[in-house]
C-alpha cells in the first residue's frame, strides 16, 4: 500500500484553498504536472476521488472535505517538529489558538497583544476557521485551544466562560438623535436586516428565537462574517443583530447597539479544550489571561 506523504498532502491543501492544480503548483514551487501526479497518488493511497474536476476550478468532494482537517493537523504538527528542533525552541512555550473570523477580527488581538508582553517567549499559531468547522477543528487536536460562541449541547468541547453577552439590535448612530425604546423581537420584524448566512454562528440563535416569538424577520440581506453585517450597518444599509460585545468594539464606530428583549437572548462567548485532551500549561495560562482581561475591562481590539 502506497504510504500518505507530506507533500501530497501539501499539494491537496493547496489545491483545496486556490481551487486550482496551476496555482497551488506555483505556490508550493513545483510544477502542475508534479503537482497532478501528486494529487493522483494521493487519491489512489486513500481510495476516494477528492476534487471533481471543472473547466474552471477544483471542486472538493465530501471525502476531501472530510481529509481537511486531518491533512491540515498532520502538516501543522510536522512544521511544529521540524521548527522545534531546527530552533531549539520549547514545545511547551507554542500555542495553537482556534478561532471564527468575528473573534480574531475583534477580541483576539487585544487578548493577545497584552499576553504576549507578559510572556515573549510563547509562539503562537492562529487558526482562524468558519464557524461551520470551528467544533471539528478543537475536536481533531489542530488547536490547543478555542476562542468562540458555542452551545451547550457540544458535549465533545469542555467550556470555560469569558463573558456573558446578549443579542442586541444595531443600526447607525445619528449623531443628535435621542435614545428610543428598548427594541423587543416583535418590533424589529419590519426592519430591514443584514443577518448571517443559515448555519453560521448565531444564525440560528436568532431563527429560533424569532420563531418563537412567532414572528417573521425582514431579511434584506446575508452574509457570511458578522463583521461584514456590521459594517453594512454602519454605513445605514439595513440593521444587523449581534452581540453587544462584538457591536461596541473600536473597529465599528458610529454604530448604536440597543439590547433586544422579550425575550432577552444571551450569548456566552467561552474557551474551549477538546474533553479528550488535556489542556498545555501555556494554554492554561492563556485562559488565566483571558479571564483576568474579561473581568477589567472591555477589549478595544
Amino acid at each position: 500500500m502506497n504510504r500518505v506523504k507530506l507533500r501530497q498532502l501539501e499539494v491537496f491543501v493547496g489545491i483545496f484553498q486556490r481551487k486550482k492544480i496551476a496555482a497551488a503548483a506555483a505556490s508550493l514551487g513545483m510544477t502542475q504536472s508534479a503537482a497532478s501526479i501528486a494529487l493522483r497518488e494521493l487519491e489512489h493511497s486513500i481510495g476516494a476521488a477528492l476534487f471533481d474536476r471543472t473547466t474552471r476550478s477544483m471542486l472538493p468532494t465530501k471525502a476531501a472535505l472530510d481529509l481537511l482537517p486531518i491533512a491540515e493537523r498532520m502538516l501543522r504538527d510536522a512544521r511544529l517538529a521540524v521548527g522545534m528542533f531546527r530552533s531549539g525552541s520549547d514545545p511547551a512555550a507554542r500555542l495553537g489558538i482556534a478561532v471564527t473570523p468575528t473573534i480574531a477580527q475583534t477580541l483576539l488581538p487585544g487578548l493577545l497583544q497584552e499576553f504576549l508582553r507578559h510572556h515573549p517567549d510563547v509562539e503562537v499559531d492562529i487558526l482562524d476557521v468558519p464557524p461551520s468547522r470551528f467544533v471539528m477543528t478543537m475536536v481533531s487536536g489542530q488547536a490547543d485551544l478555542g476562542l468562540g460562541y458555542v452551545g451547550a449541547e457540544e458535549k465533545d468541547l469542555r467550556q470555560h466562560r469569558l463573558l456573558s453577552d446578549q443579542l442586541c439590535l444595531v443600526s447607525r448612530r445619528v449623531p443628535g438623535s435621542p435614545a428610543g425604546p428598548s427594541p423587543t423581537w416583535k418590533s424589529i420584524q419590519n426592519l430591514p436586516l443584514v443577518l448571517i448566512q443559515p448555519g453560521y454562528g448565531i444564525r440560528a440563535l436568532i431563527d429560533d428565537t424569532a420563531r418563537e416569538a412567532g414572528i417573521s424577520l425582514k431579511i434584506s440581506h446575508e452574509v457570511s462574517l458578522l463583521t461584514t453585517a456590521l459594517a453594512m450597518a454602519r454605513i445605514g444599509l439595513a440593521h444587523t443583530i449581534a452581540p453587544s460585545q462584538i457591536a461596541g468594539m473600536g473597529m465599528f464606530p458610529d454604530l448604536d447597539a440597543r439590547r433586544i428583549g422579550a425575550p432577552i437572548v444571551r450569548r456566552d462567548m467561552s474557551a474551549v479544550f477538546a474533553v479528550d485532551r488535556s489542556p498545555t500549561p501555556v494554554a492554561l495560562k492563556f485562559l488565566s489571561h483571558c479571564r483576568e482581561t474579561m473581568k477589567r475591562a472591555p477589549l478595544d481590539g
